[in-house]
């Protein structure tokens, strides 16, 4: 109840999501927590609430699939990542 409470009466919300998150602090994306995530903005969306979903992981996404141990060091290898790994992120969040 107290949770719902917070909710009555908004219009917009910004929800921000980390890379710790949508990994459980492991090395990969983790496709249970992303779903989990999106059920809840859908919750939200069909509440009424406008819902902006700010999301980081595309690094991570990027550094599964290429298979990399550790996390690129320079701006270059982070944008390949990036660019990699951002298609597989936004169709675990469209899946």
């Amino acid at each position: 109840m107290l949770r719902q409470r917070r909710f009555d009466g908004l219009k917009r919300i910004v929800v921000k999501v980390g890379t710790s998150v949508l990994t459980a602090g492991g090395d990969n994306l983790r496709p249970e927590i992303i779903n989990g995530i999106a059920v809840q903005v859908s919750g939200l969306l069909k509440k009424g609430i406008k819902t902006v979903l700010v999301t980081s992981g595309a690094i991570g996404a990027g550094m599964g699939l290429l298979k990399l141990k550790a996390r690129p060091a320079t701006l270059p290898g982070k944008q390949a990542a990036a660019a990699i790994g951002q298609s597989q992120l936004m169709k675990l969040y469209d899946d």
